[in-house]
């Protein structure tokens, strides 16, 4: 996830300083439909490495609840809500997450930034969508943690505890 973050942020920035010095019309060779096939391309190929990270998230997920079934079967019978059990899922994935995030985001929003400053010698804005998708993937990676919920939900039968 943090990989996915660092790339996505830097693209973010890579990007827009990018589209401003095409959009500028200077030192361009070719028509922008040139340029903006590779751009796209290159999301692509980023949001599929998101989708790939995002799946294995959610298949470690379900494999954790399926691994703990005893265990949480054990704390529904002994009173837990079920809402809690729930909760410590999401944090789970969500805390140790965070900070991660955090510094991925500052590292790829400095890769952007950097380009933005070489790019036609300077003087390129950034946007603020440099500090959007680190909040984007982290919430995307809470919702793929979400998937095992359902799994929770059946694992909580006191029926589990019968099983070894």
């Amino acid at each position: 996830m943090l990989l996915v973050t660092v790339v996505g942020t830097a693209y973010a920035g890579i990007r827009r300083a990018l589209l401003e010095v095409l959009g500028s019309g200077r030192s361009v060779s070719e028509d922008l439909d040139f340029y903006m096939t590779g751009i796209d391309l290159a999301a692509a190929a980023i949001g599929a490495g998101l989708v790939i990270t995002l799946a294995g998230l959610a298949v470690g997920s379900a494999e954790s609840v399926a691994t703990r079934r005893r265990t949480l079967a054990a704390q529904a019978a002994a009173g837990v809500p079920r809402a809690v059990l729930g909760r410590a899922l999401l944090l789970e994935t969500a805390l140790p997450l965070a900070p991660g995030m955090l510094l991925a985001g500052a590292g790829g929003g400095a890769i952007g930034l950097w380009y933005a400053a070489l790019a036609e010698g300077g003087g390129w804005s950034t946007s603020w969508t440099l500090l959007l998708v680190p909040a984007a993937v982290c919430t995307a990676s809470l919702l793929a943690a979400a998937t095992a919920l359902p799994l929770l939900h059946r694992t909580l039968r006191p029926t589990e505890l019968r099983y070894a």
